[in-house]
């Protein structure tokens, strides 16, 4: 038990140098920098797709005519709604800001082998006549000037594939708790300098704000390339950086924002939709990346109480004891490198100790997303069920 407990600390050491060498040199994009001034603005087609968007809808259809920026058009796609989406979109095609800038496009057809959004994607870009494309979604709200910032910011680095960010909003507890134990995780996986470095082959990319040029886009394949994938935005980014394209990832402040799930049922479903798609769909993954997870974040602390427990049970706890004291480091360990994400979500300091449970709930969303992807029977998301691709 010692040395385990040992060993864990020593990883939460390694992990936290991690961490900070990779969160040190982050760009921060935010809606009060100067941005470098523009020569020209090249015109920019922004793509969305929206599936039973009814309540996020007008807000980022608002936030988007009110862009700070001459030339865009924006083209939305209705997938197959069964709310209101579609007809809010054509109300909203009658406000004078939208007048020749806002296109809608509304789709009940989706072919097989196709997923519901990368297809909705799909006929968004094969309408898109901008020398840039911004794919986002249906539930941003955008600062006036992120297209500025963000434009200049492309072509100061000389990328074709800019992604941001955005600031996330929490309304139930388990909101709080899980994501940003799932930014942690991210960022664990993906290091941003490594996803930044054009020598590494880590890429990693936000389908909320993801700007590319779009004649790379289609030397690519465009989205069909990627027609029966979930997580497009991370397939996109490793396809530019495969072919030897320039991607960038930066975070943002005040610049987009969303509440990407309104409960913690909806969090698990939308989480379960990629889980083993994430892995690869292969199972040793899965199983591996559960046990490390759990060893790491939840094992100090079980170890940690159940020692206290016991030395009171016979007579008081020995504070002194080997076990507990490294138990306790671990746990301190664990909270000070996870602390930077608490702090950045602007979530309330005791969330740091949420840590474990997020990662009871994640190994749930796991076993959930893998025993759907076995049996077939997919996972549902928004009145559709994701399956795992055919071999």
């Amino acid at each position: 038990m010692f040395w385990l407990l040992a060993l864990v600390a020593v990883l939460w050491c390694g992990m936290g140098a991690l961490t900070f060498w990779s969160l040190r040199g982050t760009t921060i994009l935010r809606a009060n920098q100067n941005a470098s001034p523009l020569e020209s603005f090249p015109k920019v087609s922004i793509i969305l797709a929206a599936r039973n968007e009814e309540e996020a809808l007008p807000a980022a259809l608002q936030s988007l005519l009110a862009l700070e920026y001459p030339e865009i058009e924006i083209v939305l796609v209705d997938d197959d709604s069964r709310d209101r989406t579609g007809a809010i979109a054509d109300e909203w095609t009658r406000n004078p800001a939208a007048k020749g800038r806002l296109k809608i496009l509304h789709n009940q057809l989706l072919p097989p082998n196709w997923h519901g959004k990368v297809h909705a994607l799909h006929l968004a870009a094969s309408t898109a006549t901008g020398e840039w494309i911004l794919a986002t979604d249906a539930d941003m709200v955008f600062h006036p000037a992120i297209l500025r910032v963000a434009m200049s910011c492309a072509l100061e680095r000389g990328v074709q594939f800019l992604s941001i960010v955005p600031e996330l909003e929490f309304g139930s507890f388990w909101e709080k708790v899980v994501l940003p134990a799932f930014a942690f995780l991210i960022t664990s996986l993906f290091p941003l300098h490594f996803v930044n470095d054009p020598k590494s082959s880590r890429a990693l990319a936000a389908g909320a704000f993801i700007l590319m040029k779009r004649e790379d886009l289609n030397a690519l394949g465009g989205y069909a390339r990627l027609k029966n994938v979930l997580i497009e935005d991370l397939r996109l980014a490793e396809l530019f950086k495969r072919y030897g394209r320039r991607i960038y990832l930066a975070a943002s402040r005040g610049l987009l924002h969303t509440r990407m799930y309104s409960s913690g049922g909806e969090m698990f479903e939308g989480l379960s939709r990629s889980a083993f798609e994430g892995s690869g769909f292969s199972v040793p993954k899965i199983l591996g990346a559960m046990f490390l997870a759990n060893l790491l974040a939840v094992f100090p602390w079980v170890a940690l109480i159940a020692r206290i427990l016991r030395d009171m049970r016979f007579g008081g706890a020995a504070w002194h004891h080997p076990v507990l004291l490294v138990a306790l480091a671990a746990c301190t360990l664990a909270s000070l490198v996870y602390l930077p994400f608490i702090r950045h979500f602007r979530v309330p300091v005791l969330y740091v100790f949420g840590l474990p449970l997020a990662t009871l709930f994640y190994s749930c969303v796991a076993v959930n997303s893998t025993f759907a992807g076995i049996l077939g029977e997919g996972v549902p998301w928004k009145g559709r069920r994701y399956r795992a691709p055919d071999e």
